[in-house]
C-alpha cells in the first residue's frame, strides 16, 4: 500500500467539483461500522488533513472521500495516514 503525501492529497481534493468536500466518517462498532456523513470546505478539509498528518492522529476516527475523477476512495486512517482504494 502506498501512503499519500500532503501534496498528493491536496491535488485529489482540488480535483473535486464544488467548494465542499463530502466525506463519511467510519468508526468500528461491535456489530459492524458506524458511518456518519460530513462536509467541510476544501480549505477546512486541507487544514484538517495537514493537522492529522503533523500530529499523526486524525480526530473522530477514519474517513472516506469518493474521488469520482479516478473512481477511487481516499481513505484517511485515524493515525494520520492516507491512501487510495
Amino acid at each position: 500500500m502506498k501512503y499519500l503525501s500532503r501534496d498528493e492529497i491536496y491535488e485529489l481534493i482540488n480535483s473535486l467539483d464544488g467548494e465542499d468536500v463530502n466525506y463519511e466518517r467510519v468508526r468500528p462498532h461491535n456489530k459492524g461500522e458506524i458511518r456518519t456523513p460530513g462536509s467541510k470546505t476544501k480549505t477546512e478539509f486541507k487544514r484538517f488533513i495537514a493537522d492529522a498528518i503533523e500530529e499523526e492522529h486524525q480526530l473522530g476516527g477514519d474517513i472516506e472521500v469518493l474521488i469520482p475523477s479516478i473512481n477511487k476512495v481516499l481513505v484517511g486512517h485515524h493515525d494520520g495516514l492516507y491512501w487510495l482504494e
